[in-house]
């Protein structure tokens, strides 16, 4: 599966490539909403795995709404967020968008993964 990860802390997106590389997908990596843009055009990823406070996305940290570009709208996407995962619903996440807290647990990344590309 093409995937990709976005989020402004260099040593996430590290993680989360070497980690989905290892289990058998493509991934691509972004730092800020314009090169997420880029990147949606250039490897048409099949999912994001999106950091909701990066640059572009929620600059503060704090008020709502947050803005999925609308270039993205139509591939699924994980929110991943250092927020509590009531308050990320809270403000203004789009109900599609599946939430994974920080530090990521790499079960919980496989499970959203097969949830999104196998739903029952």
């Amino acid at each position: 599966m093409k995937i990709l990860v976005a989020d402004d802390e260099q040593a996430i997106v590290e993680l989360m490539s070497e980690y989905l590389t290892a289990a058998g997908h493509t991934v691509s990596s972004a730092y800020d909403a314009d090169s997420l843009v880029k990147m949606v055009g250039e490897d048409a990823p099949e999912l994001i795995f999106l950091d909701i406070n990066m640059p572009g996305i929620r600059d503060d940290g704090m008020s709502p709404p947050i803005e999925i570009p609308p270039a993205i709208a139509h591939i699924p996407v994980v929110a991943i967020t250092g927020n509590e995962k009531k308050k990320v619903y809270a403000m203004g996440l789009p109900a599609n968008v599946e939430v994974l807290a920080k530090p990521v647990n790499f079960a919980e990344v496989d499970a959203v993964i097969e949830k999104l590309t196998n739903p029952s």
